[in-house]
């Protein structure tokens, strides 16, 4: 059936990102969620569909339909985790699902905004797990940019590493830096072999959820400056390592426990080499001699975004992990 407001297909709305975007578009569009397994809370219809399946899993009269009524696609859906699947799945959900969008979207006649990352200009080495892990990840990521390059509208957005936002309960599990959070909580995870100038792009999701918002509205006008790539990161609002290090050593003492051993190490170390989430932070940290990545964030938001912000986003986000997951006392008095 039609609309009367403009339509937003989303990918990925039970996801981290999607399910929070989810709440903004809806104040304005009528937005269809793509769903696999779970139900998708907050949108005005749901589909049931598969982007590993030709068009999507749906039959012929579905797709039409589908087509029919979307004026624009908000692809977020996408495989990131690592623990689950195997490294094939990457390309097969966030390359090959992407190239399914596109096909539906010139059926559609509608734009795309397609979230990508960081992670697709990342070049990995090393041949432990999570290494392969994430060149997987980052190769599947510059196959769906790939897939999505053509005449078709299409704005592509390099994302960062996320904060949870402040309306938030919780914290992304299984992602860096929540993950090394945790860890620092329970006293494991420190001395990392790295300098206070290594450095981390990481922005808020609240911040994200914003400029995807705006410049949905912006695909769906027709602006010529929309379509493109989007660079949503930090820029020189960076996080170094040792400002990491000051704020979690400070929360550590604010919360009765001191950090002890000091959280970085001397990078010519020759304990260079970690597994599992020593690992994922020795790979989420650039080289102080890797330039910062460019941001857009000022193109669609009022304000820029500053160190001030990132840093009280961190604190905040310790608080949350801290709350989510309290101490056990037998860790505590075991630091």
């Amino acid at each position: 059936m039609p609309y009367t407001r403009s339509t937003v297909l989303l990918t990925g709305a039970t996801g981290v990102i999607g399910s929070r975007l989810i709440t903004a578009l809806t104040d304005r569009h009528h937005v269809i969620a793509l769903i696999h397994r779970r139900q998708s809370e907050g949108t005005h219809t749901c589909v049931t569909g598969d982007l590993t399946a030709d068009r999507l899993g749906l039959d012929t009269g579905q797709y039409r339909e589908l087509a029919h009524n979307t004026d624009v696609i908000v692809h977020c859906g996408g495989q990131t985790d690592f623990a689950q699947h195997t490294l094939d799945t990457f390309d097969e959900v966030n390359a090959d699902g992407t190239r399914r969008i596109m096909e539906l979207a010139r059926a559609a006649g509608a734009p795309v905004l397609l979230l990508s990352s960081m992670a697709a200009v990342m070049e990995v080495e090393g041949d432990d797990l999570t290494a392969r892990s994430l060149r997987a990840y980052a190769q599947s990521k510059r196959r769906a940019e790939e897939a999505a390059a053509s005449t078709h509208p299409v704005a592509i957005v390099r994302c960062p590493t996320l904060f949870a936002p402040r309306n938030s309960i919780d914290t992304p599990a299984h992602q860096f830096p929540h993950i090394w959070f945790r860890a620092l909580l329970r006293g494991q995870g420190r001395n990392l072999p790295v300098s206070p100038d290594h450095w981390c792009d990481v922005i808020p999701l609240e911040t994200l959820v914003a400029y995807l918002s705006a410049l949905t509205d912006a695909l769906l006008n027709g602006e010529d400056d929309a379509t493109g790539l989007h660079w949503a990161m930090a820029g020189p609002a960076r996080l170094t390592a040792g400002e990491l290090a000051r704020v979690c050593t400070e929360f550590l003492a604010e919360v009765g426990l001191p950090a002890g051993d000091p959280i970085l190490a001397d990078p010519t170390s020759t304990r260079t080499r970690f597994t599992g989430m020593g690992r994922l932070a020795q790979l989420s940290l650039q080289a102080p001699q890797q330039p910062p990545y460019p941001s857009d964030l000022d193109r669609y938001l009022p304000h820029p975004l500053t160190l001030a912000v990132i840093l009280d986003a961190l604190h905040h986000n310790l608080r949350l992990t801290a709350a989510a997951q309290p101490i056990p006392a037998a860790t505590a008095s075991g630091r």
